[in-house]
């Protein structure tokens, strides 16, 4: 290539066009690779190139997800974000086909809202009352005598606030157009920092006219099969990558080896769903207690006893233990 040198002081983040001829590759790890060996009809062109490399933040290792939260702006880049966002890409896709090919309309439900949609959580408030952040919460308009906000001076006249469901909104249009759903963006307020709350996320909500319990399980089950099966069968590159990550981070942190996240997505998408009533669910969770929980009840209520036992006996004059329990410490009630 005539530029062949200017392309050697090239560095990470610059972008290039080029025109060249996909090949099977012979190297380890990579299906295909790009050859330009023709001067005449291939080239690779610059098209901008990285200024400053000495303080650019990504490198060829690898970044722990903290850091990766610190560049929000450059984290689509890594192979991390990208898979992630490929399959979420995905999901969505076959969240609507799965509906689109049932006959469902897609609804567009309003994102802010004065409806607290059956309690479901804490509300963020949307509000044009609030004073910029040099200014006095003073500035806030009272009713006149009233220590109380005056929601006629705001935006909508009335409290309003982010959606935590369009579930409510959604209902109308089944009454109306039969089976419909809505599939966007929810909002939850609660305080909790774990795994399983999110201040933002999508979720989907269907709504099915002269349906019965029946049918709303068909269609749970039907659509999270048809999700993963759809993602199995046409990302499994980055499930790939995704699993040999997860067993990275986690001998990473010298943890005991994450299960298979692809044999559970096809025990999944691969198997019938059980399905059963509350009082046999009931049965089941008692079974479960009289098999593992009482067994371990036991023992530490043993174990609890004899300690009391040595703290609470007693020798007399005559050289008799005298043991004497509270019962308020006991564990377990006849009960």
């Amino acid at each position: 290539m005539p530029n062949f040198k200017d392309l050697l002081k090239c560095d990470a983040a610059t972008s290039f066009r080029i025109m060249g001829k996909v090949v099977k590759s012979p190297a380890k790890g990579q299906a295909i690779e790009l050859q330009v060996n023709n001067a005449e009809g291939h080239y690779v062109k610059v098209l901008g190139m990285n200024q400053d490399p000495k303080y650019y933040p990504l490198s060829k290792k690898g970044h722990t997800y903290e850091t990766l939260r610190e560049i929000a702006h450059l984290r689509p880049r890594t192979r991390f974000i990208g898979a992630i966002t490929r399959i979420r890409n995905a999901l969505a896709f076959a969240t609507h086909l799965y509906f689109q090919n049932r006959g469902f309309l897609y609804v567009h439900t309003p994102i802010i809202t004065a409806s607290d949609c059956e309690g479901a959580g804490e509300m963020f408030q949307v509000t044009t009352l609030l004073p910029d952040k040099d200014k006095s919460i003073k500035e806030v308009p009272l009713v006149d005598k009233k220590d109380v906000v005056d929601y006629n001076k705001d935006f909508f006249k009335a409290p309003a606030y982010l959606t935590v469901s369009g579930q409510l909104a959604v209902e109308n249009y089944c009454c109306a157009l039969s089976n419909v759903y809505t599939f966007g963006p929810t909002f939850r307020a609660e305080k909790s920092n774990t795994s399983r709350h999110l201040a933002e996320f999508w979720m989907i909500e269907p709504e099915m006219a002269f349906a019965d319990l029946q049918d709303n399980f068909e269609l749970a089950e039907g659509y999270l099969r048809f999700c993963l099966q759809y993602i199995l069968q046409n990302y499994m590159d980055e499930l790939e990558y995704l699993e040999k990550e997860h067993e990275r981070k986690a001998k990473e942190d010298k943890k005991t080896p994450p299960p298979s996240i692809i044999a559970n997505l096809k025990l999944v998408a691969e198997s019938s769903f059980k399905k059963l009533t509350y009082t046999e669910g009931v049965e089941i969770c008692l079974q479960v207690i009289e098999l593992i929980f009482l067994p371990v009840l036991l023992i530490y209520y043993v174990v609890r006893m004899r300690k009391m036992a040595k703290l609470n006996s007693k020798t007399s004059s005559h050289g008799v233990s005298i043991l004497t329990v509270s019962t308020k410490d006991t564990l377990l009630s006849k009960s």
